[in-house]
């Protein structure tokens, strides 16, 4: 029995590092509190009036990007290993996509990069502001 108990509790543990990042109640204050795994991708260029995009691949490891919001809006993102970003809450977009039909959160990252994340987590744009090429993340493939 005593087993059993540890086995429980180490598989919950391991459920809860594995989980993502919710906007219930029991977030203290925040706004928003996103935690999003991505497992392919797809890069897509600028061509004049409409983007071209190549064909989606695997991602080995997958990609983790986050996303806090506090109660006043000042949010902390971090993008694949990499952060914290500091945001104040004039710092960044928060809008509604009507052709996704869904709010994303919009971030420059330094300058040249930006990241977009929907609140469904659906998908995550990592994009060259420079270049216009785009690495769009996605939990699935369509």
């Amino acid at each position: 029995m005593k087993h059993l108990s540890i086995l429980l509790f180490a598989l919950a543990l391991v459920l809860v590092g594995c989980g993502d990042w919710g906007t219930d109640d029991s977030d203290y204050g925040y706004q928003a509190k996103l935690h999003f795994h991505y497992y392919y991708g797809q890069d897509c260029s600028w061509m004049g009036a409409d983007y071209l995009c190549g064909d989606a691949y695997s991602l080995s490891p997958s990609l983790t990007v986050s996303v806090k919001v506090d109660w006043n809006g000042d949010a902390t993102v971090y993008y694949d290993g990499s952060g914290p970003y500091y945001f104040w809450k004039d710092e960044y977009d928060y809008a509604y996509d009507r052709h996704y039909g869904e709010y994303y959160y919009q971030f420059n990252l330094d300058g040249n990069y930006s990241l977009t994340v929907y609140d469904s987590g659906a998908e995550v744009i990592y994009a060259d502001t420079y270049t216009g090429v785009e690495h769009h993340y996605l939990y699935d493939v369509w």
